[in-house]
């Protein structure tokens, strides 16, 4: 094992233990926490088999394994970004929605006190 893959390994390490801490600390709802740790098992799992990287970049053609690293990355990234917005519009529709059955029961309520 060289010195650049126990620096990996020590890193992806921290990373999950971060990881592990912020989601108890913030009590993360357990789909997010799950996408999280499986990024920081895929990590530990290249850190611990570089030769994947290679393999893969010589697969896609791709002349550098750092470039293959940058591309999923890249690609995990705009992924999650689609599912967050995807969740976001979801809640902007369901506080949209209780707006209107809070007024709804707000006009019942003074409809019956009047």
């Amino acid at each position: 094992m060289s010195s650049y893959q126990i620096t990996l390994f020590i890193g992806t390490i921290i990373t999950i233990l971060f990881i592990v801490v912020s989601v108890v600390k913030t009590k993360m709802n357990i789909r997010y926490a799950i996408i999280w740790m499986l990024w920081g098992i895929i990590m530990l799992v290249l850190s611990l088999y570089p030769g994947i990287i290679d393999k893969l970049s010589v697969v896609l053609g791709i002349a550098v394994p750092v470039n293959t690293v940058f591309l999923i990355f890249i690609f995990l990234l705009y992924a999650i970004s689609f599912y967050l917005f995807g969740k976001v519009s979801d809640l902007s529709n369901e506080i949209k929605n209780l707006t209107y059955q809070v007024s709804v029961l707000k006009k019942n309520i003074e409809d019956k006190n009047d």
